[in-house]
């Protein structure tokens, strides 16, 4: 299963003024022998449910798949970019888009602001632990370099 997070951007052009493919991955996939499955980024019930199916497919030897997930990118490409040849109104157009799926799950949870920004510390507080256990640990020998990577370069698929 293949995962595209797909930002609406190139490094700083948006992609839709260099392709006129709709979905510059999904559109692709099947060129590669991929299922494509095109997914709101913003729904994480929707991309859980979408990837779930996608990987009982694979592990029921049906193939892989491919899924572009339609999000929108609310900064610049890196720490490094301002995004200054974004339009304030686009910008402003996701973030509203963003926080209203935000606010409309969290109220199907019965989630309040502080529920919110308990649950964000906590998960935070995870996020920071598995980074610094990670870091912490031994690098992985070199003849893991290998371990589950799998494509001759063809057209064909292989398990």
């Amino acid at each position: 299963m293949y995962v595209c997070e797909n930002n609406l951007y190139m490094e700083y052009t948006p992609i839709h003024q260099v392709t006129a493919v709709k979905h510059p991955a999904a559109d692709r996939a099947s060129a590669y022998g991929l299922e494509s499955i095109v997914v709101d980024g913003n729904d994480a019930d929707e991309v859980y449910r979408a990837a779930s199916e996608a990987l009982a497919k694979a592990r029921a030897g049906g193939g892989p798949s491919l899924i572009e997930a339609m999000t929108y990118r609310h900064s610049g490409h890196s720490r490094a970019d301002p995004a200054k040849y974004r339009r304030r109104a686009s910008s402003t157009a996701g973030s509203s888009a963003t926080r209203s799926r935000s606010t409309r799950a969290a109220a199907q949870a019965g989630l309040c602001g502080g529920d919110l920004k308990d649950i964000e510390s906590a998960t935070t507080a995870k996020v920071d632990e598995a980074t610094n256990a990670a870091k912490a640990s031994p690098t992985p020998s070199l003849d893991l370099i290998y371990k589950d990577v799998w494509a001759d370069g063809g057209w064909t698929w292989r398990n």
